[in-house]
């Protein structure tokens, strides 16, 4: 069964003509895209998202990312298509707890695409499927030197405190329009 697929309007980005943009589960072929995307961050766009320097993920974290889509966890990706191709251009991650009615997030951007709204598009569309399945409370971690996130989290009414290392802020928002009877729907089914 292949997974329906979110259309999100594409910005003009730096060097790159508009394109058609969608948000779409990771599927278990997307393994070398999902790296080939990783590698093309900078090192600091990869610092932030995962917390040290690596420069691909290593074997077991690329297959929990495609292998993630099931009730209570899920890889998205932004893709950019135009023709026959088809290219990552950002991430996200969602785990959630059903019988705590919370979830965490995390989630990057390509350098080129970043500063277009793109990320809060992004997170808007995470709350928004989170709180149709009845999960309450959204949350995730940045690093405190992750001044762009931080900024997101800021905008879209997240509060802010110590995360659980001294190098890391705890991004908390409660969720508005919350389903009461629809906890933790399969999000494969996007």
């Amino acid at each position: 069964m292949s997974s329906p697929t979110i259309r999100i309007a594409a910005p003009r980005s730096r060097g790159v003509a508009a394109t058609e943009l969608f948000l779409r589960p990771a599927r278990i072929d997307d393994g070398d895209a999902l790296q080939n995307y990783v590698r093309g961050m900078s090192l600091q766009s990869r610092t932030n998202r995962f917390f040290g320097p690596l420069r691909e993920l290593p074997p077991t974290e690329l297959a929990r990312a495609i292998g993630a889509n099931d009730r209570d966890r899920l890889t998205l990706l932004l893709v950019m298509q135009s023709a026959e191709t088809e290219t990552i251009i950002g991430e996200a991650r969602v785990a959630l707890s059903c019988a705590d009615r919370e979830g965490e997030f995390g989630l990057s951007l390509g350098d080129d695409f970043r500063g277009r709204g793109l990320g809060s598009k992004l997170l808007g569309l995470i709350e928004d499927r989170a709180a149709s399945d009845g999960i309450e409370t959204l949350f995730g971690d940045t690093l405190v030197t992750n001044e762009s996130m931080i900024g997101l989290a800021r905008a879209r009414g997240y509060r802010l405190s110590q995360g659980l290392e001294a190098r890391t802020v705890r991004m908390t928002k409660r969720l508005a329009r919350v389903a009461e009877d629809l906890p933790c729907r399969k999000w494969a089914d996007l």
